[in-house]
């Protein structure tokens, strides 16, 4: 009876290793995703997976999935603080009618309190498949910060690529509130704006530096009410209605979108557009050249310049001033 005791115990201890072993390997602060992996693997270095969704399951809260080498590795649904790191390679996500990113945190903020997404060195491209929709915009959207997240969120993309999707290349529809940063991007010929972020409730903060939005079928830039934005060192250009635009829908939402060293030029309607009252843009050492109705137009609110824009005709005049303190 004692040997028979002293076996269960030894297969005990055999299962209880194998079960944390495979814990740990599906729950690694850092996975891999190869253009020639396979999901089924555990996604370490030496057996890495195939998809980002493949390896989100398997990587840690606020781990990182990383590339290896260049392929296509999906869409993903980031219900978790995560970092996706494209590294030196082509990491390529192709959306056909659906969303490249969808930022939907459904973690409790005692289990994830960093609350946080990060892209970097991705390109995500929403252009339909060959045959009928060959060469059509497809996807839905380049990166969504789902309405559905259950707190405030905070979303980085650094050094990527979004283009030819049907509606915006980033949207921010989470009305409670949180950071969006855009460095070092270009998000191009979509089919809304390039960058729109929305909130009604709590305040988004969203920092946009040395990126493009440029060919989109409205503005390159797009925020609407409880949104505080700030843009550096980027262009807006050569979409079909306005560069830079800010919006107040309604009484008690305002917001601030803070522009310098950027430029807006080209766009089929105007440069710089302030929308109803509660809209303030503050404009300094910028271009706004060569936009088809405007350079600076007013609906409403504040659109503050000083002497160090270059502003060519036809333009509205600022309808507020500011010094360098």
């Amino acid at each position: 009876m004692k040997s028979i005791r002293t076996i269960y115990s030894l297969i005990a201890i055999v299962v209880f290793t194998f079960a944390a072993s495979s814990l740990a390997q599906a729950q690694a602060s850092r996975t891999w995703v190869s253009g020639v992996g396979d999901d089924v693997n555990p996604c370490s270095r030496t057996a890495p997976c195939k998809t980002f969704a493949g390896a989100i399951s398997k990587t840690a809260t606020n781990g990182e999935i990383n590339v290896i080498d260049p392929g296509s590795f999906g869409t993903l649904t980031a219900t978790k603080s995560i970092t996706v790191d494209g590294g030196g390679m082509f990491a390529g996500v192709l959306s056909t009618a659906t969303t490249g990113f969808t930022v939907n945190l459904t973690t409790s903020a005692a289990n994830d309190p960093v609350s946080t997404v990060r892209l970097r060195r991705l390109s995500i491209n929403g252009m339909g498949t060959c045959g009928a929709g060959c060469g059509t915009r497809s996807g839905t959207r380049g990166v969504n910060v789902s309405s559905v997240n259950t707190r405030a969120t905070n979303v980085t993309l650094e050094d990527v690529i979004i283009e030819n999707f049907v509606n915006e290349g980033i949207l921010w529809a989470n009305n409670l509130g949180g950071h969006l940063i855009v460095r070092n991007s270009t998000i191009n010929n979509n089919g809304t704006a390039g960058i729109r972020a929305d909130s009604t409730t709590n305040t988004v903060f969203m920092t946009i530096d040395n990126t493009h939005t440029n060919l989109n079928v409205q503005e390159g830039v797009r925020i609407e009410d409880k949104v505080k934005a700030t843009i550096i060192n980027s262009v807006a250009s050569d979409n079909g209605l306005n560069g830079y635009v800010a919006i107040a829908t309604a009484a008690g939402t305002p917001n601030e979108m803070n522009i310098n060293n950027s430029t807006a030029s080209n766009n089929g309607q105007n440069g710089v557009f302030s929308v109803n009252a509660g809209s303030v843009i503050r404009v300094t050492g910028s271009e706004v050249t060569n936009n088809v109705s405007n350079g600076f137009a007013i609906s409403g609110g504040q659109l503050c310049s000083n002497a160090k824009n270059h502003v060519t005709t036809p333009t509205q005049a600022p309808n507020c001033t500011f010094n360098d303190q």
